[in-house]
C-alpha cells in the first residue's frame, strides 16, 4: 500500500517502537493510528484515510512529537509514474 508521507523519529531509530510500552510518544502515535512501515523505514498514518488526510495527520504528528522534545522528520513519497 502506498503512503504519501511518513515520520522518522530520532537519529538512529533501528525499527519499530515497542507497542506494549506506554510512553507519551507511543500514546501519541498509537492514539492517532500510526503504524511502523519497514517499506518507508518510519511511521505511517492509517491507510484507510485519503492521501490528503494522511499527509495532514503526518504534519500534525510531527509538530506534536517535536513538542515532546524528540528529533523528528517527515518525508513525502510521491506516486511513481508507471
Amino acid at each position: 500500500m502506498h503512503h504519501p508521507a511518513s515520520i522518522r523519529i530520532g537519529l538512529h531509530t533501528p525499527g519499530p517502537l515497542d507497542r506494549t510500552s506506554k510512553t507519551s510518544l507511543q500514546r501519541l502515535l498509537w492514539g492517532r493510528g500510526f503504524t511502523y512501515s519497514p517499506r518507508y523505514n518510519g511511521y505511517v498514518a492509517p491507510g484507510v484515510l485519503a492521501a490528503e488526510q494522511q499527509v495532514l495527520l503526518v504534519h500534525e504528528a510531527v509538530h506534536a512529537v517535536a513538542a515532546l522534545g524528540y528529533p523528528v522528520a517527515h518525508f513525502h513519497h510521491p506516486v511513481a509514474d508507471g
